[in-house]
């Protein structure tokens, strides 16, 4: 990966927002996400009640941040998560 391409990727991540809800009071990564239709492409951990349910890239995301997909890997199907039961999402 080039400089100009490095440099670009840091950019685009630290332009994402988050609402820093118990940003480093856990062991979940560096902040929640509400923003999830910005997400697609990062890599970000699903918690669901306090539990880690899954990792992976943001396949895609609904543009009203209703839902997103991880994509698959190796032999892990694509997921779906939807926000209204109660998924969060950390980068």
């Amino acid at each position: 990966m080039n400089s100009e391409a490095t440099i670009e990727t840091q950019r685009a991540a630290s332009d994402l927002e988050h609402d820093g809800t118990d940003a480093g009071k856990t062991d979940k990564p560096l902040g929640l996400r509400v923003d999830w239709a910005r997400l697609p492409g990062h890599s970000v951990e699903v918690w669901l009640q306090g539990e880690r349910v899954a990792r992976g890239v943001v396949d895609q995301a609904a543009e009203d941040n209703s839902v997103l997909w991880i994509a698959a890997e190796g032999i892990s199907t694509r997921r779906i998560f939807d926000k209204s039961s109660g998924y969060q999402v950390w980068l």
